[in-house]
């Protein structure tokens, strides 16, 4: 007897479990392809901006530093606006460096891209620090109770070091202190203007760790000082692991008013403040530090005529209430940055170096 007819075989119906499984991995594979086509455009665009350093991976994209920084005599000091002398000053410094290319594609993924490598947050430590000038402190000075200038070098530099600083804006050094100060930091810093710009420059000389930073622009501004002038100097500096900028003002203004320089300083704030605010027109923090040879006067008119914050307070809304204590050594920033950790120390370490207070603090960019 002949069974029943063979039916042919019919295709399996997925069940539930297996529909799913199809679309997990489907989104899976979607997933892994969004990241892959993400991390390709990163890699081209590291790849770029590494060919664009260079070998040492610190040359900045923008202009190279000025050679051949502005300067203004005395005489036209005496002739110029605040506002004139800090323009005719800054007129060359060239833009900020453009946002890192992203190559053209999906505009979702170019603007995801666009979002990490140039809006990254990053950090530092700046100091100011006025190191007391290696003549003060020879034989017949008037601070000849202190160790050499080229040992309190050192112990300057150990200080540094212990703060963890990547800019220090240093007053009244000398260059042989200058000299010492590169020694004991094994060159690891750079120096503007060092003695580029002569005997008037090296005293006010910023400094930055340059595995940090790279300067994209150099420059200085002309203040009257102590019945002559000096050059102040500017400096723009790109943060090597994110391309992103600063300006950094240091400044030593003539001092206070038993010696009779009151106007030069009044002059020497306000170029300082046209300064920090055409600087400001770029779109990049800015900070001014340094010694100014005041305390309250410095802190009203530089919060309230640049609209900059001080790292250890005080505000100026409506009146002016500067913090306490205060020095006459200042770090001030745009309002775009986050200052934290402030330190004024007048520790043992610190008084066996200098008759000033050495000011530090954290910035966060955001």
């Amino acid at each position: 007897m002949s069974g029943p007819p063979e039916r042919p075989d019919r295709p399996r119906t997925p069940d539930r479990d297996d529909q799913r499984d199809q679309e997990q991995g489907s989104e899976r594979r979607a997933a892994l392809a969004t990241v892959g086509a993400v991390l390709a455009i990163v890699l081209v665009v590291v790849g770029a901006n590494l060919l664009t350093r260079g070998e040492g991976g610190t040359t900045p994209a923008g202009p190279a530093p000025s050679a051949t920084p502005s300067r203004t005599s005395a005489a036209e000091l005496a002739q110029m606006s605040p506002q004139e002398i800090a323009e005719a000053a800054l007129l060359d410094r060239g833009a900020v460096a453009a946002p890192q290319a992203v190559p053209s594609g999906a505009d979702e993924l170019r603007n995801k891209v666009q979002d990490l490598v140039t809006e990254q947050p990053y950090s530092f430590t700046l100091t100011t620090f006025n190191i007391l000038g290696s003549q003060h402190t020879a034989p017949g000075g008037a601070a000849a109770e202190y160790a050499p200038g080229r040992v309190r070098t050192e112990w300057a530099a150990r200080l540094v070091a212990s703060y963890g600083s990547s800019i220090v804006g240093l007053q009244e050094i000398q260059s042989d202190q200058l000299s010492a100060l590169a020694r004991a930091t094994d060159g690891r810093f750079a120096f503007w203007p060092g003695s580029a710009l002569g005997g008037k420059g090296v005293p006010q000389s910023v400094m930055w760790d340059t595995s940090v930073w790279a300067a994209t622009y150099q420059d200085s501004i002309t203040v009257p000082f102590m019945g002559g002038t000096r050059p102040q100097p500017v400096v723009r500096l790109q943060h090597v692991e994110t391309g992103r900028e600063v300006y950094v003002i240091n400044i030593h203004n003539s001092p206070k008013d038993r010696q009779g320089r009151e106007d030069e300083r009044e002059k020497a704030e306000q170029i300082e403040v046209a300064a920090v605010n055409t600087l400001k027109k770029d779109g990049i923090p800015v900070f001014i530090i340094g010694d100014f040879n005041e305390h309250e006067d410095a802190f009203c008119r530089f919060t309230g005529e640049a609209g900059l914050v001080a790292a250890n307070g005080g505000s100026n809304a409506g009146a002016c209430r500067p913090p306490r204590p205060m020095r006459v050594d200042w770090i001030f920033g745009t309002p775009d940055v986050q200052f934290s950790g402030f330190r004024m120390d007048t520790s043992p370490a610190v008084r066996r170096i200098t008759d000033h207070a050495v000011i530090t603090t954290r910035v966060t960019v955001p």
